[in-house]
C-alpha cells in the first residue's frame, strides 16, 4: 500500500502502459501466392481512420483487470482500518487519514478505468465518423461519367467503396475487444453512456 504515497499517480500509470505493446509499432504482414512475406497495408488504413487519438499502447485487459481489482482491494483494506487507535496514553482519530488513502485509492482506480473508457469511447466516434463519411460520400452516385464534375464524383465514390473495403475487416476486428472492455467496465462497477 505504500507505493500510494511513494509514486506519483502519472508516473506509475505511464509505466503501466508501457509494459503494453502498441499494434503501430508492429509489422503487420500477409503472404502473397508463392508464400513470400508483403504488407499488409490494411492496418495502417484502418488506423488512419479508426485509431485517430486512440492510445494504443497499452497491456492486455487481463492486466487492466488485475490492477483495479488489486486497486479495489486496497480501497476496502482502508474501509477497515479502525477510525481510533490508542497508542500508549495517546489516542489518534485515523477518519481524515483513511478518507485521505480512500480519496487516493479512488483517483487511481479512476485513472485506469477512465483511460480504458476514453479509448473506447474515441474510437467508436472514430467508427461513427467513418461510416458518416462514408455514407455522405455515396449517397450521390453519377448515372454516367461523361463531364469533368460526373468523373470526379465517381472517382470520391470509388475511393469510399476502397476505404471501406480496405479496414472492413480490421475494424471488425476490433469491436470484439471494445465489447470486453465494456465487460470489464460494467464488472467495476462503471456504466459507458
Amino acid at each position: 500500500m505504500d507505493f500510494l504515497w511513494k509514486e506519483t499517480l502519472a508516473e506509475s500509470f505511464q509505466d503501466f502502459l508501457n509494459t503494453g505493446e502498441d499494434p503501430r509499432e508492429q509489422k503487420h504482414v500477409n503472404y502473397n501466392d508463392d508464400g513470400e512475406e508483403i504488407e499488409d497495408p490494411t492496418f495502417r488504413w484502418m488506423a488512419s481512420k479508426i485509431l485517430v487519438g486512440v492510445k494504443t499502447k497499452k497491456p492486455s485487459l487481463e492486466a487492466f483487470d488485475e490492477k483495479i481489482t488489486f486497486l479495489n482491494s486496497i480501497k476496502h483494506d482502508i474501509a477497515g482500518m479502525k477510525t481510533v487507535i490508542d497508542i500508549g496514553w495517546l489516542r489518534v482519530h485515523a477518519t481524515p487519514f483513511i478518507k485521505q488513502l480512500q480519496n487516493t485509492v479512488t483517483q487511481w482506480i479512476d485513472c485506469y478505468t477512465s483511460f480504458l473508457m476514453d479509448n473506447t469511447i474515441e474510437e467508436i466516434k472514430n467508427i461513427e465518423a467513418f461510416i458518416e463519411e462514408v455514407n455522405t460520400g455515396i449517397k450521390v452516385i453519377p448515372t454516367a461519367a461523361e463531364s469533368k464534375k460526373e468523373k470526379e464524383l465517381l472517382m470520391k465514390v470509388m475511393e469510399h467503396v476502397r476505404d471501406v473495403k480496405m479496414i472492413r475487416d480490421r475494424t471488425l476486428n476490433e469491436i470484439e475487444p471494445m465489447k470486453q472492455t465494456i465487460m470489464l467496465l460494467k464488472k467495476h462497477q462503471l456504466k459507458m453512456e
